[in-house]
This record gives C-alpha cells, structure tokens and sequence, in this order.
C-alpha cells in the first residue's frame, strides 16, 4: 500500500460519504456534531481525528480496512471476490490465480 497523505485522507473522506449518499450535513448529523462539522474536516478547516474517523465509517457502512487498502477503487463486489478469495484452500487460490492469468 501506498503512503497516504493527509489530503489523500480526506478525498477519500468526501468519496466514501458520497458514495453512501450523504450530504455534509447529514453526515455530521449522523456523527452527533453540529451541521457545519463535515464541512470543517473536508475543508481542513479542523483535523481528523482517529475516533470521528472510526465513526465514520460506521456512518458511511465500511470497515477502516476498506478505507485504507481500496480507497477510492473500493467497491462491494470487489470486497466479495476478496472475501471469497480469502476463504479458499492454497490449491484452490492457485486455481483461481492461473485462470485469472489465461483470461487476461
């Protein structure tokens, strides 16, 4: 994984609150803060902190792995192969992985 930076931090912020829908708003809302907190965190007006960051993805419906390893490539049907993938036997992983290599 890549090193992320503050503002990487924050876009992602702003793309997983997208995705599930939410305005700045109701985001901050959903998180117990006043209706102008999301908007100080997405300007950078105030710093993230690690709690909010946990809540939030609580709000937004993903687990902070999501958040960190996929980012914005993140979607649920990626996350399901995953899952799936991870679950399998080592032959059965090298299965998947030669196939994967003759479909390319």
């Amino acid at each position: 994984m890549e090193n992320l930076t503050y503002d990487e931090i924050i876009r992602r912020v702003g793309f997983f609150r997208t995705q599930a829908n939410l305005s700045l708003r109701e985001t901050s809302s959903r998180l117990g803060y006043n209706p102008q907190f999301m908007s100080t965190i997405e300007n950078k007006s105030i710093e993230l902190k690690v709690k909010t960051l946990l809540d939030f993805c609580d709000v937004v419906g993903i687990t902070i792995q999501d958040f960190f390893y996929l980012g914005e490539q993140y979607n649920k049907e990626d996350k399901n192969v995953l899952e799936m993938y991870n679950d399998l036997s080592p032959d059965s992983k090298q299965t998947i992985i030669d196939l994967m290599k003759k479909l390319k």
